[in-house]
C-alpha cells in the first residue's frame, strides 16, 4: 500500500513540477501589471480588463464607478498574449489606451493569470521574399518572439544598396500575433517574409523576418464546424495553449467549401480560455460562438492543450 502511495506521489511530482501553478496578477486602473519568469517563458492563460466585482480596487471610489460588475473586455487575453507571451518579463499598464474602454464611467482593473512554460528556443531568419519554415518532430509549435523589419545593418545585406539597410529601427508590432495565428499549435508551418503577409513597416528598407519558437508537449483537438467535442484531463486540469476557429489547411475536416488555408479568428483563444483550470470542457464549433471569420468557407475549431496541476483538480 505504501509502495502504491509513493508511486502516485511520484507521478504527481512528474506531472506537476515545482513552479507549475499558475501565477495571478491584479492591478487597479492606472497601475501596471508585472509578469516575471525566472525559468521558462510567459504564457498568459486568462485576462480581463474591466470590473466583475464591486469590492476589488474600490477604496476611495464613488459608488457609481463601482456599480457595473459585468464589465469585460473580450480581447483582453489576446492583447496580453501579444505583449507578453514568450518573454521572460513583461510590464503592461492597466489603462484605456492599451485595452480601450469597455465601460465608460466605471473604474476598472486588470486581472490575469499566467504560467512559466519551459522552452528550448529555435531561431529562424528569412530574408524578404523568402520563407520561414518551422518544424516540430515532437510537440506543437509555440512562437515566442517575431519581428518583420530590420534591426541590424548586416543581416540579409548581401548585394543590397546602403540606403535599403540604413534604417535599423524597423519593427512590425503585430509580427508575433501574425506568426502565432498562422503557426501556433501546428507540427510544421511555412510563412513567407513578404509585405502581403505582414504589411510594410518601413517603405524602402530591405527587411527580414526573425523569430524564435519552441516545441511544446501538448494534445490537439479538432472539431469540425457544426459539431461538438469534449476535452478533458484524467490528472490535473486543462491549460489551453492555442485555439483557432477557421481553416489553416485543406486536409482537416475536408469539405467542398474548404477553399482557403488563410482563415484566422484571433478572439478564439480568448473565448476558449474559459476552459482553463477545468477538468473537462465542451467545445462547440459554430459561428454563433466564435462569429464567422471567413464567410462561405467550411471551418473547424482546433485547440492545443495540456493537463497541469491546479488547485481545483483534487490533487
Amino acid at each position: 500500500m505504501l509502495v502504491l502511495k509513493l508511486s502516485w506521489i511520484s507521478l504527481l511530482l512528474f506531472l506537476c513540477p515545482h513552479g507549475a501553478e499558475a501565477k495571478s496578477v491584479e492591478v487597479c486602473e492606472g497601475n501596471s501589471a508585472s509578469l516575471q519568469c525566472d525559468t521558462g517563458f510567459i504564457k498568459v492563460l486568462n485576462a480581463n480588463y474591466g470590473r466583475t466585482d464591486c469590492t476589488v480596487c474600490a477604496a476611495g471610489k464613488p459608488a457609481h464607478q463601482l456599480s457595473n460588475n459585468n464589465c469585460k473586455k473580450a480581447d483582453s487575453l489576446s492583447i496580453m498574449s501579444a505583449r507578453c507571451d514568450g518573454l521572460k518579463s513583461c510590464t503592461v499598464s492597466a489603462v484605456n489606451s492599451v485595452f480601450s474602454d469597455p465601460c465608460v464611467g466605471t473604474y476598472k482593473y486588470l486581472t490575469l493569470s499566467y504560467d512559466c512554460i519551459p522552452a528550448k528556443e529555435r531561431s529562424v531568419v528569412a530574408c524578404e521574399g523568402k520563407s520561414a519554415s518551422l518544424q516540430c518532430d515532437t510537440g506543437f509549435i509555440k512562437v515566442l518572439n517575431a519581428n518583420y523589419g530590420r534591426t541590424d545593418c548586416t543581416v540579409c545585406a548581401t548585394g543590397k544598396p546602403a540606403h535599403q539597410l540604413s534604417n535599423n529601427n524597423c519593427k512590425k508590432a503585430e509580427s508575433l500575433s501574425i506568426m502565432s495565428a498562422r503557426c501556433d499549435g501546428l507540427k510544421s508551418c511555412t510563412v513567407s517574409a513578404v509585405n502581403s503577409v505582414f504589411s510594410d513597416p518601413c517603405v524602402g528598407t530591405y527587411k527580414y523576418l526573425t523569430l524564435s519558437y519552441d516545441c511544446i508537449p501538448a494534445k490537439r483537438n479538432v472539431t469540425c464546424a457544426g459539431q461538438k467535442s469534449i476535452i478533458e484531463c484524467e490528472v490535473g486540469v486543462l491549460s489551453i495553449h492555442h485555439a483557432n476557429y477557421g481553416r489553416r489547411d485543406l486536409e482537416t475536416c475536408p469539405h467542398k467549401l474548404a477553399t482557403t488555408c488563410d482563415c484566422y479568428s484571433p478572439q478564439t483563444s480568448s473565448l476558449v480560455s474559459s476552459c482553463n483550470g477545468k477538468k473537462s470542457c465542451q467545445l462547440d464549433a459554430s459561428n454563433s460562438v466564435f462569429s464567422d471569420p471567413c464567410v462561405g468557407v467550411h471551418k473547424y475549431l482546433e485547440v492545443t492543450y495540456s493537463c497541469k496541476c491546479g488547485c481545483n483538480d483534487g490533487t
